[in-house]
């Protein structure tokens, strides 16, 4: 299983570099911004309602962007306080002249004490008028850590992973303009920032943004999550509120 997945992961970088660097322009100024942002959820498993904290840097070379984000989440019931880390790399290009955005990325959580997740995949994005579209595929491994292993005493022939090879990611965005600094977007996508659900795991999301000046946006979220688009039955899952600020450092 881990041969297998350490094979799709070599070829998909392979093929991630031939998207990204293909026409890329040199420029030897970069762009830096920092996007944070602060939430609160509540959903049939939390316990409670849990808060938040997020804070991403990227720098942008051209039409090539590279970002680092991180996730806190408190209170704390499975004793950690960092919740997940995202790398992410992406291209901004012409594709039969029109505007595409592509990129891959990387996604880690400790998701309790014994277990982790990792994941990674491509997306690509596509925006015409007030439309957007992104798709993307990414593959995921949830493991036991070594410690865990260790400690529940797993043998050699007991498997501690699983791995999902291929995922659908999607979502599909409508932009309205409010007034000259005032904008909605109103969204169904089955991924957030540091979650990707199941295709049939949709949640819907509106985003108000506001732009202070040229360098300074703010921004509110408020989502809402099913349990499943085609279950017999759909129980609410669980619903978040965020608000965030971007900041164009130079």
């Amino acid at each position: 299983m881990r041969n297998n997945y350490n094979l799709v992961l070599n070829r998909s970088l392979v093929v991630l570099l031939i998207i990204l660097f293909t026409g890329i322009p040199v420029r030897t100024i970069a762009q830096v911004s920092f996007e944070g942002y602060a939430g609160a959820l509540n959903s049939n498993v939390s316990e409670g309602i849990k808060g938040n904290v997020s804070g991403e840097f990227s720098a942008r070379l051209g039409t090539f962007t590279a970002s680092a984000g991180s996730l806190f989440t408190f209170p704390v019931t499975n004793e950690l306080y960092f919740s997940a880390l995202k790398l992410q790399v992406q291209n901004d290009f012409q594709l039969f002249n029109k505007p595409i955005t592509m990129g891959a990325f990387y996604l880690w959580k400790p998701f309790s004490v014994d277990l982790r997740e990792t994941a990674f995949g491509l997306l690509a994005g596509y925006r015409i008028g007030r439309f957007g579209l992104n798709l993307g595929l990414n593959s995921r491994v949830y493991y036991f850590t070594q410690a865990a292993k260790e400690k529940y005493n797993f043998t050699d022939a007991v498997s501690t992973s699983i791995w999902e090879p291929i995922n659908i990611m999607y979502r599909l965005s409508y932009y309205q303009p409010l007034s000259p600094k005032w904008e909605m977007e109103a969204m169904v996508t089955n991924y957030d920032n540091y979650i990707i659900e199941q295709e049939t795991n949709p949640m819907i999301q509106t985003k108000f943004s506001y732009k202070m000046n040229q360098k300074l946006s703010l921004y509110g979220n408020l989502g809402y999550q099913q349990a499943g688009l085609l279950n017999a039955r759909v129980n609410t899952f669980g619903v978040f509120l965020r608000g965030g600020v971007i900041w164009k450092i130079n």
